[in-house]
């Protein structure tokens, strides 16, 4: 294996040599550099035609490996362009493909051939100012100015001057085995090189090498015997050719894509794995990749495997105990909770801390701290066995971690983690209940050094956050829109897990504003390479469920939500009533998400209260044993508040509201007192049918007509529907009193003047009986839009009749 040289690059310098020999036309200049530079550089523009699509795919050479594999994946973009001048040795119109072809066979025909061609190709170099003095005191002519020259300084111009150096140091076995290889390489073309000149092609088929062809007659049938054993890999080797530059730069190429979570495809994993095990490459890339690989794949035991091979390898290799002692225990630890192993990531991250404090790594150890305190966060009691209480999630702990975090990050110009721990500020802070001017800040900060400092693969979570402090803040339309804007333009430039976490928020969103399609629709609009990778196939298969769950729940279809909910989904450690055999636990990245475990068992309660076959009950047993598992001390605040309206409901719909009705008052006053308004309409919808229920009709309307126009920017179209139901309710309830009150004046047969005339008081019943049935109306809009209007018709269709019945009474 040669530094730099190989087959697939011997193939581009010729196209720099058929550029510098004016052979290819002005229109197709601009093509062929674009062709030619996409496998010098690294880039990713976003095509904006039919060409530059093309040229997006060629834009990605290194990580599809066409070119080190065969020369044939230049075909269909050299076919499509003409050369500029016909030639005797070409038939007329021939392509840039026929006039490489017959370059590779006919002008390398042999080792010696090479020799010049390098000589030759290195003539378009544009020799330095210290070149031009030499040449000129020793009296050599300068190139003319005719002679196409390469500055040494460009990307092609260094290509063709390393290329040169390379090949005049190369050992005489160096270069004859460059030369197997790029006969090799280059037989697969036999065919087009036999049909556009069958009069030079030789007509034995193992003579490869020109030399062969020209003593053929002379050696007789020793040639093709001679030819056998010296190119003997040409028939038995399947390796791919490539230099250890080319391989480092695949292999780093994937794993930048792996750590941004998208595995290669099946056929370019094999493609790569044929390069890596063709090369002498330093084996710790290629181990660290297969690691990536086997990590998103889900394979455990490789995973850990590779791990111990890498860094038992980087710390034999001398690159630094530190390195080799420290990052090896922090990537087992986020493997293993990946992988769901609670027992052993926490002390895993442990050891990584000992080891970071004895290597004074500070960047590993703010690492390794916002780790510790997210994870106590997430999974408490798995933490406090260790008797880690002060990472458990106490107000004072929060308060000092993460502005630590922040200003010891900033001092030492780390501003990932600054950016990150202001993200996690926020974050806890919505879940605590702080004012969201408090997380907003945190989010303007973020914000501020992801523009300043370029930290745009944090622009996923930054979203993600925003979305959860608009839709708690009541302000669905601008989740909506930070979801739609971030799919739209900034999904490929964050890791894949950030792009799938904001498409699963933006697809809840759609779920609760009844846009199921859309929902889908934003999932499958993923980018494809990235779903090779398991947990985020689960996360999404995951949340189709989930949305999928809701439609059967508001559509009555319970059957299939209880399949859905027990069944497809694992429980995520949250405990439900369902059978043993029916409840499935998931480990790894199958696991279900923490924040999507407590939904799910939410909408199970849900659907259980739906039911009329006296599963309140069981609805009890399954809210209960939720509230006993959710943990206090680090819960969020706002879920917290969820499962207390969850209470109120079953209470209510059991017709023992007045038992909660303290309990409903202090909910509204706490969701007014955190800022969570997407809870309060709710809390208000249920205070409001409490005090409907007692006969408060006019306190109920005035909640209700402050609450609704609210609602309707949260964009959750169940619950704006069912207060549109509770104020025809409270307006029907009105009507009845003003019924009531008229009757008592008939029997009276007292007048009573002013507003309490008999005529007031039946425009009032009129005006209410009106309000009623346009409310019934919206509702019935809004139970449609949230895909549940065929289970209220009934209920609506009685209202609107007694409505219909207390008009004509009063007409009469």
């Amino acid at each position: 294996m040669q530094p730099f040289l190989s087959p697939a690059r011997i193939v581009l310098l010729t196209l720099i040599d058929m550029y510098c020999s004016d052979v290819i036309r002005e229109e197709d200049d601009d093509f062929v550099l674009q062709l030619i530079s996409s496998y010098l550089l690294e880039s990713y523009e976003r095509p904006t035609n039919g060409r530059q699509r093309f040229l997006a795919r060629w834009q990605r050479a290194y990580l599809n490996v066409d070119l080190l594999s065969h020369v044939h994946s230049l075909r269909p973009a050299l076919q499509g362009c003409f050369i500029a001048q016909t030639s005797a040795a070409l038939p007329l119109c021939a392509t840039l493909w026929d006039h490489l072809v017959q370059r590779l066979w006919m002008q390398l025909q042999s080792l010696d051939s090479m020799v010049s061609f390098f000589d030759n190709i290195h003539l378009h170099i544009a020799p330095t100012y210290s070149e031009r003095r030499v040449m000129r005191e020793n009296d050599v002519e300068e190139p003319p100015d005719t002679l196409v020259m390469l500055d040494r300084r460009s990307p092609i111009g260094l290509l063709v001057h390393q290329a040169y150096l390379e090949f005049n140091h190369l050992s005489f076995a160096g270069r004859c085995e460059l030369w197997e290889d790029f006969v090799r390489y280059r037989h697969p073309t036999r065919t087009d090189y036999k049909i556009l000149w069958p009069h030079d092609y030789p007509a034995a088929e193992a003579l490869f090498d020109g030399i062969f062809t020209k003593h053929q007659e002379e050696w007789g049938t020793q040639a093709d015997s001679v030819a056998r054993v010296v190119f003997d890999r040409v028939a038995t080797d399947r390796s791919v050719s490539a230099s250890l530059d080319e391989t480092e730069k695949l292999v780093i190429l994937l794993i930048d894509r792996e750590r941004v979570g998208f595995r290669p495809g099946s056929s370019l994993r094999a493609a790569a794995d044929k390069a890596i095990d063709g090369s002498t490459l330093v084996p710790n890339q290629a181990i660290f990749f297969r690691l990536l690989d086997a990590w998103r794949m889900g394979d455990v035991n490789t995973a850990y495997d590779q791990l111990h091979r890498f860094f038992d390898l980087v710390a034999r290799q001398g690159a630094g105990s530190a390195f080799g002692y420290n990052m090896g225990p922090m990537n087992k630890a986020v493997i293993q909770r990946d992988f769901g192993e609670h027992s052993n990531d926490l002390l895993s991250m442990l050891d990584a801390v000992h080891s970071g404090r004895e290597a004074r790594d500070y960047n590993s150890l703010r690492f390794a701290l916002v780790w510790l305190y997210m994870y106590a966060r997430v999974l408490p009691r798995h933490i406090r066995p260790h008797e880690l209480q002060g990472l458990a999630g106490q107000p004072t702990d929060g308060q000092q971690v993460l502005p630590y975090i922040s200003e010891d990050a900033d001092a030492a110009k780390f501003h990932a983690h600054h950016t990150l721990a202001s993200l996690i500020e926020a974050r806890v802070a919505l879940g605590d209940g702080r004012p969201p001017l408090f997380a907003i800040t945190c989010l303007r900060e973020a914000s501020r050094n992801i523009v300043a400092h370029g930290e745009t693969t944090l622009e996923g979570q930054l979203t993600s956050t925003l979305m959860v402090l608009w839709d708690r803040m009541g302000s669905g339309s601008l989740a909506i829109a930070h979801g739609r804007s971030f799919m739209q333009t900034r999904h490929d430039d964050v890791p894949f897990d950030d792009a799938v976490r904001v498409a699963c928020r933006l697809a809840m969103q759609y779920a609760q504003a009844g846009e199921f399609t859309k929902a889908k629709t934003t999932i499958m609009g993923l980018n494809p390479d990235g779903l090779t990778s398991i947990r985020a196939k689960s996360t999404l298969r995951h949340v189709l469920t989930y949305v999928a769950a809701i439609q059967a729940v508001r559509a009555h279809r319970f059957a299939d939500a209880e399949d859905m909910l027990l069944r497809q989904l694992p429980t995520g450690g949250f405990p439900s009533c369902a059978p043993v055999s029916a409840d499935r636990k998931a480990q790894g990245p199958s696991q279900l998400d923490p924040d999507l475990a407590t939904q799910v068992s939410l909408l199970y309660v849900s659907s259980l209260s739906r039911q009329d076959d006296g599963s309140l009950v069981a609805a009890r047993t399954a809210l209960d044993s939720l509230e006993a598992y959710y943990d206090k001390g680090v819960a969020d605040l706002h879920v917290l508040l969820q499962i207390s309206l969850a209470r109120i409901n079953l209470y209510t719909k059991a017709g023992h509201g007045l038992r909660v009705f303290k309990f409903v008052v202090r909910t509204v006053q706490a969701c007014l007192r955190r800022r969570y308004y997407l809870l309060l309409w709710q809390a208000v919808g249920a205070l409001a049918r409490l005090l409907v229920a007692e006969g408060e009709f006019q306190a109920a309307r005035m909640l209700l007509d402050a609450a609704i126009p609210r609602s309707l920017e949260t964009l959750h179209v169940e619950t704006t529907a069912l207060l549109y139901q509770d104020l025809a309710d409270a307006c029907m309830g009105l009507a009845g009193l003003e019924a009531e009150a008229i009757a008592k004046m008939a029997a009276s047969a007292v007048p009573q003047p002013g507003a309490n005339s008999k005529e007031r008081r039946q425009a009032r019943k009129k005006q209410h009986l009106s309000k009623a049935w346009w409310s019934l109306g919206q509702a019935q809009v809004y139970f449609r839009r949230a895909g549940c209007a065929s289970t209220i018709e009934k209920d609506i269709a009685a209202k609107r009749q007694a409505i219909l019945l207390a008009a004509q009474r009063a007409i009469v």
